[in-house]
């Protein structure tokens, strides 16, 4: 049996880690250009997720696809706030933010908006399916309409406010 001591130095070794590997993750980012990348990295989790589910890759998970879409709206809501006006936010040598975000802010924040107005249909139409009326067909259907229309707005955003990852 471990020691109390041993336990505890290899949970704080595994917690160092991890930072440490979040950290290298992001090139370096920290504060909230890090926060905003942490976010997005659990948003693109969650779209692959849901994806790969609805290319037939793994089983439909209704609970999975409504966590999914709970975090969409989260984060969506928080999404402005991540892109303060600042240095840091704007020119930190490892924020894939364009300066186009805070010369089109109403274009960009309009993005976010209609990204959380879809990622809640999503949210919706996943509990309203969870009553277990469809089969796993109709389901996906449903979950696929609304599901794209979220991921939609995510490449539009991208693709105008992102620095470009080739």
């Amino acid at each position: 049996m471990l020691s109390r001591n041993r336990v505890q130095t290899a949970v704080l070794l595994l917690s160092v880690a991890v930072i440490a590997g979040q950290t290298m993750a992001h090139n370096g980012a920290m504060g909230i250009v890090m926060e905003r990348m942490d976010g997005m990295s659990i948003l693109g989790d969650h779209a692959k997720s849901v994806g790969d589910m609805l290319k037939g890759k793994t089983p439909l998970d209704l609970a999975a696809v409504e966590e999914a879409a709970q975090d969409f709206v989260t984060h969506g809501d928080s999404i402005p706030a991540l892109f303060p006006d600042t240095e840091n936010s704007r020119q930190s040598t490892a924020t894939e933010a364009l300066p186009a975000i805070w010369e089109n802010w109403d274009e960009f924040v309009a993005l976010a908006e209609k990204f959380t107005g879809d990622s809640q249909a999503l949210l919706t139409v996943a509990s309203d399916l969870s009553d277990g009326t469809m089969s796993v067909d109709e389901q996906s259907r449903a979950v696929r309409t609304v599901f794209f229309k979220a991921a939609k707005n995510c490449s539009a955003c991208h693709e105008r406010f992102r620095l470009d990852q080739d």
